[in-house]
C-alpha cells in the first residue's frame, strides 16, 4: 500500500545525501504531491524544479528520487489544449519540447517533440539525447530560420548533433518548402554557430547578362590575421575579358580606433573593332578613432579616390555610384590643448569633378585658431554696468591659416604627368582676426553688435595681364612672386524683437501673436588695395584687374563701399482655446512660418545704390502640406529689350519696379494621419533589419522606406519658377521664361504582405516625363521578393530578386537583372 500525501502548492527545501547530492528547489502552483514509499513528488501545474543553474518549467513534474530522474511534460487545459510545455534551461540556452527526462547523476536528458533555437536557426526535433558535455544528438528533425510554428520552408534532417555555441552537424537534409519535397538538398551540412574567424571561399554572385559578357562578381576568400586585422580579396570576372580585383582590409583597436581599406583595379576590354583596353584604380579609405582613446587628438579619413574620375564605367551591373559626379577625399587631423583657447589642424583633401573634368588637390592646408577670448574681463571698476558690461563683452578671435593647391585637368592624372600636376600648384598664407562686442540699448529692446574684421594676406603667385593681338584680348601670365595684401571691415548691427497681439471675439477666443523682427546694419569698407590699370583688353581697351585675382587667396578691400543693410522677418501664430490641450487649454496654429524683407543701399556707388529686394515666404497650414516662396525685386527701370537701366522704375514711370524672378513650391504629403507620425519618427535604419546593399532600389534611394503596416501614402512636390528675359532679341522672344516640375512618389500595401511603390518626375513646361521607377515587393516572412523597374531616363533598367532574409542565409537568392546600358 502506497502512503501518498498532499500538500498545498508552495517551495520547498529537499536535502538527501544518500540519493540526490544536490540541492534542489521545486513548487507548483495547484498542488505538490508526495509518494513516499515510491520516493516520488508529483507537481501539478506550473511546475518548476531548480538545481545547480539548471531550471526545469512544465505543466506537470515528477521527481523520482530512487532513480534520479526528473520527468517532465505538458498538460491540458480546460478545453483540451495543450499548454505549459517543458521548458529546459542550463545557463543561457533554453529549451522547448513535449515530454523530458534529465538524469541528475548522469547529467543524460532524453527529449521528445524538442524545438530549439541556436542564433537564427529554430530545430524542431522528433526525439533527442542531452549529452553530459550539453552536446544535443538527434533524429528526424527539421532546420529553418523561419520562427513560424509550420515554417515556411524547412531542411528535413535525418539526424544530427548540436554542439551549443560551436556548431551543428547534420546528416543529409532534404528542403521542403510549405511543407511539400523538392529536389534540393545535401548530403551533409556544417554550420558554425559561434563566431569564429577562419579563412574561407566567399561565394559569388552571377551576372547573366551585362555590357561585358556573362560574368561572376565577388568571387572572394576571407583571411583573417588577428584579432584587429582582417581582409578579403575579391575577383570579378567576365567573359568578353574584363577582370577586376579588390582588396578590403578592416582593422580596429579595442577603444582606440577602427577602419577599412579598399584597393580595387578594373581592366575594362572594350572589345571591337579597336580592342582597347581602360584601366581604372580605386581607394576608399575610412578611418574613426574613438573619442575616449585621447580627447585632444583626433584623426579621421575619408577617401573615395578614382583614378579615371567618373563612376559610369564599373564592372558591377547595378552600379549604384551611375549618377555620381563629385568624389571628395578628406584626411584630418587635430590637436587640442586642455585649458588653452588653441587649436590646431592639418588636413590633406581632394576634388574630383567628372562634369568639369578637373581636380583640385590641397596638400596640405595648415591651421591655427585662437577660440574667443575675453581680454577685459574684470578689468574695469565702474558704477555703469551697461558700459561695463559692454567692455567685458569684446572678444578676439584669430585664425591663421596656410595652403598648398593645385587645380588641374583631369587628363594630367589619366596620362601619369605628375610634372604638369607639380607645376599647378599654388601657395600662400592667410591670417584674419575678429574683435566683437555685444550691447543693449532701452533695457536691452535693442540690440547692439560692433564688429571690426581684419585679415592678411600672403601669397606666391600672381598674375600680369599681357595683351595677345592674335585673340585680340588679355591672357593671364602667372609669376612666382610674392605679394601681401590688408583687409579690413567696420560693421554695426542691430536688431530689436517686437511682440504684438489681436484679441479676436468669438467663442474659442482666438489671439493672434505677430512676432516682428527688424535688423538694420552698416558697413563700411576702405580701399586698401588698388587695381592695376593696363590698355591690353580687347583693341588693346583699359581693363582693371588685381593681380591677386588668380592667387590661392583673392584679395578684397579693391574698391571703397559704405552700405546699409536692412531687414524684417515675420511670423504669425493663432492660438485657439482647446479642449483636447489640458496643460495650457489652447491649440497653436501657425498662420506664418516666415515673411522676410533684406536688401541694402551702398553709398559709394555712382549708380544703382539700392540692392534688389529679397522676398521670402514660408507658410505650413498643416503638418501635411508645406509652401515656400521666394522672389527678387528689382527697384529700377528698364527698355524694350528688359535691360536693367540704372534710373529708378518711378523716374520712368513704370511704378515701384518689377520682379526680376519668383519662385513657389509646393509640398504635399498625403496619409493617413498615424501613417504620418510613422514616417516622421521612423528612420532609414529600419531597412537594415530586412534589406542590404544587394537591392538596387535602396542602393540609389536610402532615404525611402517601406512600411507594409502604412495602408498608403503620397507625396508630391510642385516647383514653378518664373524668371524675366533681360535680354529680348526681337518681338518673337517671350519676355518670361517659365519653368515647372513635378515629382510625385508613394506606396500602397494592397495587403499586409504585397506593397507596390513608384516615383514620377515630370517636366510640366515640356509635358514630358523625365525620369520614373517603380517596384513590387512581397514580405514573405522569412523571404523577401521584390521587383525594381526604371521605364525612362538615362538609367532605364530592372531587377528581380528572391532572397533569405536571414544573415545566414544572405546569399541565398536568385537574381535576374539587366543593367542601365542594356535596355
Amino acid at each position: 500500500m502506497c502512503n501518498l500525501s498532499v500538500v498545498t502548492a508552495q517551495d520547498t527545501l529537499f536535502v538527501n545525501d544518500s540519493s540526490m547530492k544536490n540541492i534542489i528547489t521545486y513548487g507548483a502552483d495547484e498542488r505538490i504531491l508526495n509518494d513516499v514509499a515510491k520516493k516520488q513528488v508529483h507537481l501539478y501545474g506550473n511546475a518548476k524544479v531548480e538545481m545547480e543553474g539548471l531550471l526545469i518549467t512544465a505543466g506537470y513534474i515528477i521527481l523520482d528520487l530512487e532513480a534520479n530522474e526528473i520527468s517532465a511534460k505538458y498538460r491540458y487545459d480546460k478545453d483540451s489544449n495543450k499548454v505549459e510545455f517543458p521548458v529546459f534551461t542550463d545557463g543561457g540556452e533554453s529549451i522547448t519540447c513535449h515530454t523530458l527526462k534529465y538524469n541528475t547523476k548522469t547529467k543524460k536528458g532524453f527529449l521528445e517533440e524538442l524545438g530549439i533555437k541556436q542564433d537564427e536557426f529554430y530545430f524542431h526535433m522528433e526525439t533527442a539525447k542531452r549529452h553530459p558535455n550539453e552536446e544535443i544528438h538527434l533524429l528526424k528533425g527539421r532546420l529553418t530560420t523561419c520562427d513560424l510554428e509550420e515554417p515556411h520552408y524547412h531542411f528535413q534532417l535525418s539526424k544530427g548533433v548540436i554542439v551549443p555555441n560551436e556548431r551543428i552537424v547534420t546528416g543529409p537534409m532534404n528542403l521542403w518548402v510549405n511543407g511539400i519535397p523538392t529536389p534540393l538538398g545535401l548530403p551533409f551540412a556544417f554550420i558554425p554557430t559561434k563566431e569564429q574567424k577562419k579563412n574561407g571561399l566567399l561565394f559569388p554572385e552571377f551576372v547573366p547578362l551585362s555590357n561585358y559578357g556573362f560574368g561572376v562578381q565577388n568571387l572572394g576568400y576571407y583571411f583573417p590575421i588577428n584579432d584587429q586585422l582582417q581582409t578579403a580579396v575579391y575577383a570579378n570576372l567576365y567573359s568578353r575579358g574584363s577582370w577586376g580585383l579588390r582588396n578590403d582590409l578592416d582593422y580596429s583597436k579595442r577603444y582606440g580606433f577602427s577602419g577599412r581599406i579598399s584597393v580595387g583595379f578594373q581592366q575594362f576590354n572594350v572589345g571591337f573593332p579597336t580592342n582597347d583596353k581602360k584601366n581604372k584604380f580605386s581607394v576608399q579609405w575610412s578611418h574613426r578613432k574613438a573619442p575616449k582613446s585621447n580627447p585632444f587628438w583626433s584623426f579621421s579619413s575619408s577617401v573615395n579616390f578614382i583614378s579615371d574620375n567618373t563612376s559610369k564605367n564599373n564592372l558591377d551591373p547595378i552600379n549604384p555610384e551611375y549618377f555620381t559626379n563629385s568624389f571628395n577625399s578628406d584626411i584630418n587631423i587635430n590637436r587640442s590643448f586642455p585649458g588653452k583657447p588653441f587649436n590646431m589642424g592639418m588636413k590633406i583633401s581632394m576634388r574630383q569633378n567628372s562634369i568639369a573634368k578637373n581636380i583640385a588637390l590641397v596638400s596640405p592646408v595648415l591651421n591655427a585658431n585662437l577660440t574667443r577670448v575675453f581680454p577685459f574681463k574684470n578689468a574695469f571698476k565702474t558704477s555703469d554696468k551697461n558700459w561695463k558690461k559692454t567692455v567685458e563683452r569684446i572678444g578676439v578671435t584669430y585664425n591663421l591659416e596656410g595652403q598648398n593647391r593645385s587645380n588641374f585637368s583631369d587628363q594630367l592624372l589619366s596620362k601619369g604627368d605628375f610634372s604638369g600636376i607639380s607645376q599647378q600648384f599654388m601657395n600662400g598664407l592667410s591670417q584674419s582676426m575678429t574683435i566683437q562686442t555685444t550691447s543693449g540699448l532701452f533695457g536691452n529692446a535693442i540690440k547692439i553688435n560692433p564688429t571690426i574684421n581684419y585679415g592678411n594676406k600672403i601669397n606666391f603667385q600672381q598674375i600680369q595681364k599681357i595683351y595677345d593681338p592674335l585673340a585680340n584680348k588679355a591672357q593671364n601670365d602667372t609669376l612666382q612672386q610674392f605679394g601681401m595684401a590688408h583687409e579690413m571691415n567696420i560693421s554695426v548691427n542691430m536688431t530689436s524683437v517686437i511682440y504684438s497681439y489681436y484679441q479676436f471675439i468669438g467663442k474659442n477666443k482666438p489671439k493672434l501673436r505677430h512676432l516682428i523682427t527688424p535688423s538694420v546694419g552698416f558697413r563700411y569698407v576702405p580701399q586698401f588695395n588698388q587695381l592695376v590699370q593696363a590698355n591690353v583688353g580687347v583693341n588693346q581697351s583699359s581693363i582693371k584687374y588685381s593681380p591677386f585675382e588668380s592667387s590661392i587667396y583673392s584679395v578684397g578691400n579693391t574698391q571703397k563701399a559704405a552700405l546699409l543693410n536692412f531687414g524684417v522677418n515675420n511670423t504669425m501664430e493663432l492660438k485657439v482655446k482647446s479642449d483636447k490641450d489640458t496643460l495650457s487649454g489652447f491649440r497653436k496654429i501657425r498662420l506664418i512660418d516666415q515673411l522676410s524683407l533684406n536688401g541694402n543701399y551702398d553709398f559709394m556707388k555712382d549708380s544703382m545704390r539700392l540692392s534688389n529686394i529679397a522676398l521670402n515666404l514660408r507658410i505650413s497650414p498643416a503638418d501635411w502640406i508645406n509652401f515656400v516662396s521666394g522672389a527678387n525685386f528689382s527697384p529700377y527701370a528698364w527698355d524694350a529689350s528688359g535691360k536693367t537701366l540704372k534710373d529708378y522704375a518711378l523716374s520712368k514711370q513704370q511704378g515701384l519696379g518689377r520682379f526680376l524672378g519668383t519662385n513657389l513650391t509646393t509640398s504635399v504629403t498625403i496619409a493617413p494621419k498615424k501613417s504620418r507620425e510613422k514616417v516622421a519618427n521612423t528612420t532609414t535604419s529600419i531597412n537594415e533589419q530586412n534589406w542590404n546593399s544587394d537591392f538596387n532600389y535602396y542602393a540609389l534611394h536610402p532615404e525611402r522606406a517601406i512600411f507594409f503596416d502604412i495602408p498608403w501614402k503620397m507625396s508630391l512636390s510642385h516647383v514653378y519658377t518664373i524668371n524675366v528675359n533681360q535680354s529680348i532679341s526681337n518681338t518673337n522672344t517671350a519676355k518670361y521664361t517659365f519653368a515647372q516640375t513635378l515629382v510625385v512618389s508613394g506606396d500602397i500595401s494592397m495587403t499586409k504582405r504585397w506593397n507596390i511603390s513608384g516615383n514620377l518626375n515630370f517636366n510640366l513646361q515640356e509635358f514630358r516625363l523625365t525620369n520614373a521607377y517603380f517596384s513590387l515587393n512581397r514580405n514573405l516572412h522569412c523571404w523577401a521578393l521584390s521587383f525594381y523597374y526604371v521605364p525612362v531616363g538615362g538609367n532605364k533598367s530592372f531587377l528581380f530578386s528572391i532572397r533569405n532574409t536571414s544573415s545566414i542565409f544572405k546569399d541565398a537568392k536568385i537574381e535576374i537583372r539587366k543593367p542601365p546600358a542594356l535596355l
